[in-house]
């Protein structure tokens, strides 16, 4: 059975470590978080949107609620 190099593993974890820190603060990397966190936050809101709609839609059309309590 071969014998783990704890030097060698150690190196390539911090090698790693700090590529991924550069990685974060890469500018590019940066801005393109940003715009998903204010793309994720508008999905969030239309999805809200479109699941009031619909249940109001729902309400409009249902032949339950037609007739009872409504002119209609």
């Amino acid at each position: 059975m071969s014998r783990l190099n704890l030097a060698h593993l150690a190196l390539t974890a911090a090698q790693n470590i700090q590529t991924a820190d550069e990685v974060r603060r890469d500018p590019a990397v940066v801005k393109a978080a940003k715009q998903f966190a204010e793309d994720s936050a508008q999905a969030f809101r239309s999805g809200g949107a479109l699941a009031r709609e619909a249940q109001s839609s729902w309400r409009r059309h249902s032949p339950l609620t037609k007739g009872a309590g409504t002119d209609e």
